[in-house]
């Protein structure tokens, strides 16, 4: 077993998150627009950001990793963006 620095091996080990789904991305960003506005969090709601916010930040490192590299690897320049006002379906 593998103990996390600082913690007692009489202790449960530090909970990690699992996968992210967007109704949870949904909450967390709600909570966080909470904090950002001053408005006290629960105790729930605190541990919700905490218990994410390493999984969502890996997730957007990765998503700007991979608009780089199509960045590097295409000429935008040849790339046209088709305005279109018909609502996502």
């Amino acid at each position: 077993m593998t103990q996390a620095r600082n913690q007692s091996p009489f202790s449960i080990p530090h909970t990690r998150a699992g996968k992210i789904t967007d109704e949870t991305l949904d909450q967390i960003t709600a909570i966080a627009e909470k904090a950002q506005k001053g408005i006290e969090l629960s105790h729930t709601e605190a541990c919700l950001m905490l218990l994410t916010a390493p999984q969502v930040c890996f997730e957007l490192r990765q998503r700007r990793a991979a608009m780089d590299l199509i960045s590097d690897c295409t000429d935008l320049d040849n790339v046209s963006f088709i305005h279109c006002d018909r609502a996502p379906a």
